[in-house]
């Protein structure tokens, strides 16, 4: 059971008040590792309801809870030590910050009396984890602890979602504090009347409408709304990169991903339309385009997000937006032409890197992690998504390493669910230790490893900016079927795209494919913008 008081008999201490707050907050499974600084925390953790799940590196905890948190709609929740374990957390923050997840992190902190002091592993924590959170904060009044565990909760999942940070010293963490029995609830901005009043103007004069979603509708849980307003404005779907699977991508309204890898129905729509209406979409020069000519509707619940290229900013929840208008569209009587597609079918890519790509769509029911590098262009060309939630990738930070510990949540979260790694042997190599993460929790993810013996983007990139590549070949790569060995886990080197199809098919298990690639394979490259002016 639970406690509900000290083991001595007396009040809780603060450790098993935090515990009990991320209980009450609906928090399920922590992606950590102890140390000196968390043990009172751990031994709280120890009889609680809340799975652990011992990762080999804290920054791989956090992108565990990130895979966990995008995945089941609900935060991700990671703890580690002060010093070292923090900074790796700190370090791991910045992919849910940059792509507005809702991560709670709870790290150890040295004893109020040593701190400022210069002594070992005393570091201004709150300095570190700042700029990279939406609320950080130290429990130095034990009274305090409920309270600041509730206002990260609620600053991690209330308006534009991120992560959150709380911090507890070594000698707080054994004082008596005292449980509170509220739980924070969110509130979902709703949209201002006069607004909506422009909006209907603006959508009953368009003729060629466009609706582009991105992750905010995602998180709104729009993908039911998006459809019935697409078809109450007659009006085609595309998405940012981070919105794919709103709908699904083999609907007839779908046109896939819009802006630098988008498709060529969805940039086709973006240049033709005469109103777009972004619905939780940031409206980057990744999506769009700066001199796109329309009046653009853009709705979103954070301020902070309204781009420059927005005619009418709503701020509102999405599926807020969308039941104020549809009962006044369904009147509306508008004459629309509709977005014309490219004529023919696309064709596809050529080579054996795309031809794997292409074998491991095929399992379009299953969630895909994906990690940067040629082998994320590969596989979201091949890709048709058809529910949201189901592709987790570093989407504004393109952090290497991400996609072996965030598929470790992703199953956590939906342990039914089939969970496919994609990616490439460089990321691989950062990551391979939470292979034993996996094995030892029997979490079954199948890892796809794209192996061009290189850093194969980067050597892209190095190519054809310089004509030579410099530092991104492994000369001396690991046998990768036997390092998944080594770690108790199915290992098998795929000589064609069946043999990929069918190992995932089959196995049950914790698995690694290693996919070889030649290295002279690549992907269609625009010039680097950093370089656009050398």
């Amino acid at each position: 059971m639970p406690k509900s008081a000290s083991s001595t008999g007396g009040p809780p201490n603060t450790s098993e008040v935090v515990v009990k707050a991320l209980e009450r907050f609906g928090i399920g499974v922590a992606f950590g590792m102890p140390g000196m600084w968390s043990l009172p925390l751990y031994d709280a953790l120890s009889t609680s309801k809340i799975r652990h799940i011992l990762v080999r590196h804290e920054q791989f905890a956090v992108y565990a809870a990130d895979g966990y948190a995008r995945v089941s709609g609900k935060p991700g929740f990671c703890i580690g030590t002060a010093g070292p374990g923090a900074v790796n957390i700190a370090a791991g923050m910045a992919v849910p910050y940059r792509d507005h997840s809702p991560v709670i992190a709870v790290t150890g902190q040295v004893p109020t009396y040593e701190q400022g002091k210069g002594w070992i592993e005393d570091l201004d924590l709150q300095a570190i984890f700042k700029p990279i959170t939406k609320f950080t904060a130290q429990v130095t009044d034990p009274a305090s602890a409920y309270d600041l565990l509730a206002t990260a909760f609620l600053s991690s999942v209330e308006g534009c979602p991120g992560p959150s940070h709380v911090s507890v010293p070594g000698d707080v963490q054994k004082l008596p504090s005292r449980a509170k029995d509220y739980i924070p609830v969110p509130s979902k901005p709703e949209p201002d009347p006069a607004t909506i009043d422009l909006v209907i103007d603006a959508v009953s004069s368009s003729r060629v409408p466009l609706i582009l979603a991105g992750w905010g509708a995602v998180q709104s849980g729009a993908s039911e709304g998006v459809m019935k307003l697409a078809e109450a404005i007659r009006s085609p779907v595309a998405t940012s990169y981070m919105g794919r699977g709103i709908i699904p991508e083999d609907s007839r309204l779908a046109l896939g991903p819009a802006g630098r890898r988008g498709t060529k129905a969805a940039n086709a729509a973006l240049a033709s339309c005469d109103l777009l209406i972004a619905l939780g979409c940031r409206l980057t020069n990744l999506t769009v385009d700066t001199a796109i000519n329309c009046k653009v509707i853009q709705v979103d619940v954070d301020d902070g997000n309204f781009s420059v290229l927005a005619s009418i900013k709503v701020r509102s929840d999405v599926s807020l937006f969308i039941d104020a208008v549809l009962p006044r569209l369904k009147s509306m009587r508008r004459a629309s032409t509709p977005v014309a597609r490219p004529a023919g079918v696309a064709k596809e890519v050529e080579g054996k890197a795309p031809e794997f790509a292409r074998a491991l769509s095929s399992f379009s029911d299953a969630i895909f992690s994906v990690d940067i590098g040629q082998h994320t262009i590969w596989l979201m060309q091949a890709l048709k998504v058809k529910r949201p939630r189901h592709v987790l990738f570093s989407g504004n930070l393109s952090a290497m390493g991400y996609s072996l510990p965030a598929a470790i949540g992703a199953k956590a979260a939906s342990p039914r669910s089939k969970v496919i790694v994609v990616t490439g042997d460089g990321g691989f190599q950062m990551t391979a230790p939470e292979l034993s993460t996996m094995k030892e929790n029997g979490i079954n993810v199948a890892v796809c490893v794209f192996n061009n013996r290189s850093l194969g983007l980067i050597r892209q990139l190095q190519e054809r900016t310089y004509g030579r590549s410099h530092g991104v070949d492994y000369s001396a790569p690991p046998d990768y079927v036997k390092l998944a060995e080594a770690y108790g886990v199915m290992g098998i080197k795929a000589d064609s795209p069946s043999d990929v199809v069918d190992a995932l098919r089959v196995v049950d298990e914790p698995i690694v494919v290693e996919i070889p690639i030649p290295r002279k394979e690549g992907v269609e490259m625009s010039r680097p913008r950093t370089l656009d002016k050398e």
